[in-house]
């Protein structure tokens, strides 16, 4: 692959309701307190833990686009430490220190932890397998063992929801970086509160990962899905749903809508302004309360559509059932109510 390009939040633009950077790799902007949320929630839906799933998946992603390069020559590991703190500044966690294997002010610990894995790899050129222990809320240590079983990581089979992410050339792309409060113990806030990046690459990645480990789904009642796809994929679907509808029910976000162009404001600022992806409602009942709305195909699709049904369900005060059909390579979501649907059927 080529060598990517340096991140910076001045590299970042919005464009479609996403967030890329200048090769064209998607981002997500997340609250550090609602990632953290979304996270106990996502896990709790499995019997399997997935914490060292989640870490292995932030170095594979991270190795994969080769973000950090061990360089040559004198003061090396002054230039690594530099491009270390650049890259842990970008996504918001805080700061890594290589010698004592201490993270400090990380936003989320184990992206944290995946991170710094990472980078001692990088460091040493050896890999490893870690621990981690968190002695105070705003420390993380590592211990490490070598492990030189782990194979390099490899591109991830796309989801039948997933595309590759493109700029879609219509409109101004605005730069993210004015929205950016960058602070001087790692992280960045907006609006007074901490946010922190997260790679649209390596939710995909993960929630790859974990289809081994997902609770049989496919039978549920709230969602009908394209008969082709498989059932571990629509299990996985369901489960990110479903996190991210209990993540929008435990948050204070207002909604009232009363008709199709009401839902115009609340998809600019939940969703397309945090990179969350582009949606569009095609029509709205404001009797039966029926929507029907378009996604583009992305890696970031079950977000989007989770965040959307989770308004919708606030907004009406009911239970929703969901209906997705591909149509001309975009997706189609219905939303109903899900006792209007089982007295249909």
């Amino acid at each position: 692959m080529s060598t990517p390009s340096e991140l910076s939040h001045e590299s970042l633009t919005h464009n479609g309701g996403f967030i890329f950077d200048t090769d064209q790799n998607g981002y997500m902007l997340w609250k550090q307190h609602e990632f953290n949320r979304w996270w106990r929630s996502f896990e709790s839906l499995f019997k399997h833990p997935l914490s060292r799933i989640f870490i292995n998946s932030v170095v594979d992603d991270l190795e994969f686009h080769e973000r950090l390069s061990l360089q040559h020559g004198l003061f090396k590991k002054k230039k690594y430490i530099s491009q270390l703190s650049q890259l842990t500044h970008f996504y918001g966690s805080g700061t890594i220190d290589l010698q004592k294997k201490e993270i400090f002010n990380g936003a989320h610990s184990l992206f944290s932890v995946g991170l710094a894995s990472y980078a001692l790899e990088v460091f040493h050129q050896t890999r490893y397998k870690i621990r981690w222990n968190e002695p105070t809320p705003r420390v993380v240590q590592l211990s490490l063992e070598v492990n030189r079983e782990l194979p390099p990581p490899g591109s991830v089979r796309p989801f039948p929801w997933s595309e590759k992410m493109t700029p879609s050339g219509l409109g101004d792309s605005r730069y993210v970086s004015g929205l950016l409060v960058v602070k001087e113990l790692g992280h960045f806030e907006i609006d007074g509160e901490r946010y922190m990046i997260v790679p649209a690459s390596l939710l995909e990645r993960f929630s790859s990962t974990c289809l081994a480990y997902a609770p049989d789904l496919s039978d549920v009642q709230w969602i009908e899905c394209p008969s082709d796809w498989s059932k571990p994929d629509t299990s996985v679907l369901c489960l990110l749903i479903s996190s991210v509808v209990e993540l929008f029910s435990l948050s204070e976000r207002a909604v009232y809508i009363t008709g199709k162009d009401s839902w115009d404001a609340y998809l600019r600022t939940y969703l397309s302004e945090q990179g969350w992806g582009g949606a569009t409602v095609v029509s709205y009942d404001p009797q039966s309360y029926d929507t029907t709305l378009t996604f583009p195909k992305s890696p970031l699709s079950p977000f989007s559509i989770g965040l959307v049904a989770g308004i919708w369900e606030r907004a009406h005060g009911r239970k929703f059932h969901l209906t997705l059909k591909l149509i001309d390579g975009t997706i189609h979501v219905n939303l109903r109510s899900l006792l209007a649907y089982e007295n249909s059927v």
